[in-house]
């Protein structure tokens, strides 16, 4: 019998990533209770004890599905594949995205037509004009680079759309060697679930994330420092305490951080004038 399951993929050596993804499913926990959650890990022991089912990966399985360690994000399409066929709808989060109340709700707007995703980026980003000319298609629609690109740090998917991330997958290792950026996975995800009427939705939920450099760095130690004061405590006791606890900065938390402060526009305006 199938249903509906919230999932999460961590992997690699750095344990961070595992428990970020055990800390937002407690607190995934404490605003959905009965949620079923999945986790596809290099780790599953991170996860024992705790109400979450864990799929182990294995070193073998990260080799074959990252292309032979040439795309390691070629793990998480793989993986979401993989979780995908034990449901009728999935809705999965990367490691560093965490709920601030109920997502429940996500699983009434996917259906076999319309899936869920970050956000709409607009037209992709330059390095993918490499593929103009190419003639690397995907569901019969060849690729010229300036299709519209969705992140993916959260999917909503039906399971009738599996034969479509695997088309996404394959054709995500044509790519490698000719669109040097990280993201194909999510642009391929992307094309695969818009074409032949299907339309994908932003989340538009409660959801908070640390995925910036700074923000990464403060709330992974926030995370590291939780558990080392809490992974003692009984269950019900962090997720309640998870609920309360803070890992986002505070204004004083980010002027601490100002030796990282980074300044894009202003950057780039210096290399000008060096240029000149």
């Amino acid at each position: 019998m199938h249903a509906d399951h919230f999932g999460y993929i961590a992997f690699g050596q750095d344990e961070l990533y595992a428990l970020g993804a055990l800390f937002s499913a407690l607190r995934l926990l404490h605003y959905c209770p009965n949620a079923s959650i999945k986790v596809l890990t290099d780790r599953p022991d991170i996860f024992h004890g705790y109400p979450i089912e864990t799929m182990e990966l294995t070193p073998r399985r990260m080799e074959e599905t990252s292309f032979g360690g040439r795309y390691k994000f070629g793990i998480k399409a793989a993986g979401t594949i993989e979780l995908l066929k034990r449901c009728d709808r999935l809705f999965v989060m990367d490691t560093d995205i965490y709920p601030a109340g109920d997502i429940s709700k996500c699983f009434d707007r996917i259906s076999p037509s319309r899936s869920i995703m970050w956000r709409r980026e607009g037209r992709a980003p330059r390095p993918f004009r490499s593929l103009d000319g190419k003639g690397i298609a995907l569901d019969g629609r060849i690729l010229t680079g300036t299709e519209t690109m969705w992140a993916s740090a959260v999917l909503g998917i039906h399971r009738d759309n599996v034969s479509r991330l695997v088309h996404a997958y394959t054709t995500v290792e044509q790519m490698i060697g000719i669109v040097r950026a990280h993201t194909p996975e999510q642009f391929c995800i992307g094309i695969a679930l818009s074409s032949d009427g299907r339309k994908i939705s932003r989340h538009k939920l409660p959801l908070r994330n640390y995925t910036t450099k700074g923000k990464k760095l403060f709330a992974r130690q926030r995370i590291k420092s939780f558990f080392d004061a809490n992974g003692h405590l009984s269950v019900n006791q962090q997720i309640d305490n998870a609920s309360n606890y803070r890992v986002s900065r505070t204004p004083a938390d980010l002027w601490d951080q100002r030796h990282i402060w980074s300044f894009g526009w202003a950057d780039r305006l210096l290399r000008r004038k060096v240029r000149r």
